[in-house]
């Protein structure tokens, strides 16, 4: 297990959550095809949600394997929500979410639960609400108002808000193009005093490529 390693490092498990695995199932392609998704939902709709139950017991069961050999919390990323209009996000791709948090909040109790949907600002309340302790943020989205808008689900329920992670922008990252290391150590300053240093996990808002 990772815990026999004795490294000491403090490891994030991961899936794909099951909108973007059904995405690149039928498009096969984040660069091309990026309709294809969406045409499912609307032509075939009964047929995409049983694939979408499908996807989600097997995401459910791949973090469970993933929690059973050491890691010390998962997170579910839903990556094409570009693809996906918000009005489909919430009738395919976030019940798959609630089902996943809830199923693993019954298995787990105590692994922490982060959620991100990439390019779904809308949607950071509800997975919030669905049981995920860490929202990740994108780099699209403002730091303050997606706190705000966090603390503002939490109060309205009379509960804590989540943490949140994320979002450092990869880009500043790159050898060509990127930031000098002054002004990388500037923006992750600026981070750091946007979200606050409470409840934050520290780190990139997308991966290193994209």
């Amino acid at each position: 297990t990772i815990e026999a390693e004795g490294l000491g490092v403090p490891l994030i498990g991961f899936s794909a959550a099951p909108w973007t695995l059904m995405y690149y199932m039928v498009g096969g392609s984040s660069k091309k095809n990026t309709d294809v998704g969406m045409k499912w939902l609307k032509q075939h709709p009964k047929e995409a949600q049983k694939l979408l139950d499908i996807l989600t017991d097997v995401v459910i069961d791949y973090l469970d394997e993933q929690v059973k050999a050491g890691v010390h919390m998962v997170q579910v990323f839903e990556a094409m929500c570009e693809h996906i209009t918000e009005e489909s996000f919430y009738e395919f791709a976030m019940p798959c979410m609630e089902k996943i948090a809830a199923e693993m909040k019954r298995r787990h109790p105590d692994v922490p639960l982060l959620g991100f949907a990439r390019d779904a600002p809308y949607g950071i309340a509800a997975l919030q609400r669905a049981g995920y302790q860490i929202i990740t943020i994108d780099t699209a989205m403002d730091r303050n108002v997606a706190r705000a808008a966090l603390q503002a689900d939490a109060d309205a329920r009379g509960v804590a808000p989540a943490g949140v992670q994320g979002n450092f922008d990869p880009t500043l990252l790159n050898k060509e193009g990127g930031a000098s290391f002054e002004g990388i150590e500037a923006e992750v300053t600026q981070m750091l005093k946007d979200f606050g240093p409470q409840k934050l996990i520290a780190n990139l808002g997308a991966g290193l490529s994209g």
